[in-house]
């Protein structure tokens, strides 16, 4: 487990599940020849992701930014996505002593299922929420949009899921960038779903950032190599740019949700070039 000090707010990244997923969709119109240089695929020309959370605690808060894949795929399922069974939330919470019901905010970037399932756990035929005394919190245009099914990732949603947990804890909706506690704030980031949204946390001086999906992993710095699941991919090529020369110049944290290797950096440009940095290399 990583955590960093930002004055008085302490993040801790939580791994919420690993699996897999093909290395084609993960990076668009990137050669494969390219591509596998920087993650290496496995027979099924898939690579490895890691569902990174975030805990941040802030004064008398404990606020959670995504839930993860959770722990309830079947066999068939679980062979599909290459979900590693042992990595879990619940077991990431545990070993920072952490209760799910002491959990007070759980807000989502977005509601595929492998940023939202772990925030359910299955009790026989029934699902139950894991941080029942948490205010969820999340787009109102995302929700409006899983719930109808307005995507051509419509197998990524479960609604019947979101009304399930929806009766069972409180709801937040929100309508673009809002400020979730004093020095945390989401925004629309747009790209992977009209309505993903990204956080900022201002504290101790410094700033990190959760972009989410649009930025999935270091290796997505690079312009071209965005994802084929985007739903607007223009979109994401063009704010991506625009948020990584801001992230480099304002020397920003960056919190990838899905990198394998790292939960976080800095980022460094170098003329139309993105890298990642160590934290500790940047000073």
């Amino acid at each position: 487990m990583r955590r960093l000090q930002l004055g008085e707010v302490e993040v801790l990244h939580l791994q919420g599940g690993r699996f897999r997923l093909d290395g084609g969709t993960m990076f668009g119109v990137v050669p494969k020849a390219l591509w596998q240089k920087e993650c290496s695929p496995d027979p099924e020309n898939r690579v490895d992701l890691a569902c990174n959370c975030l805990l941040l605690k802030m004064g008398g808060e404990l606020i959670l930014l995504d839930t993860g894949i959770g722990e309830r795929f079947s066999e068939r399922e679980q062979a599909m996505y290459g979900i590693d069974p042992t990595q879990t939330l619940r077991t990431s919470l545990a070993a920072a002593n952490c209760a799910p019901t002491d959990i007070t905010q759980v807000a989502f970037t977005h509601l595929h299922f492998d940023h939202f399932c772990g925030s359910l756990l299955a009790k026989g035929d029934e699902v139950t929420p894991l941080f029942p005394n948490a205010v969820h919190l999340v787009q109102r245009g995302e929700w409006e949009d899983a719930i109808a099914g307005r995507s051509t990732m419509k197998s990524s949603y479960r609604p019947g899921e979101f009304r399930t947990l929806a009766r069972q804890v409180e709801f937040r909706m929100l309508n673009g960038s809002e400020i979730l506690t004093p020095g945390l704030e989401s925004f629309i980031t747009g790209g992977h779903t009209q309505w993903h949204q990204g956080f900022r946390l201002q504290a101790g001086g410094q700033t990190l950032v959760y972009p989410g999906e649009l930025i999935p992993t270091r290796s997505h710095l690079r312009p071209y190599w965005n994802m084929a699941y985007d739903m607007f991919p223009h979109q994401t090529l063009t704010d991506k740019s625009a948020f990584s020369a801001r992230a480099a110049a304002e020397r920003w944290i960056i919190a990838w949700d899905h990198d394998s290797t790292s939960p976080w950096n800095r980022i460094k440009q170098d003329g139309d070039k993105f890298t990642s940095i160590d934290i500790e290399e940047d000073g």
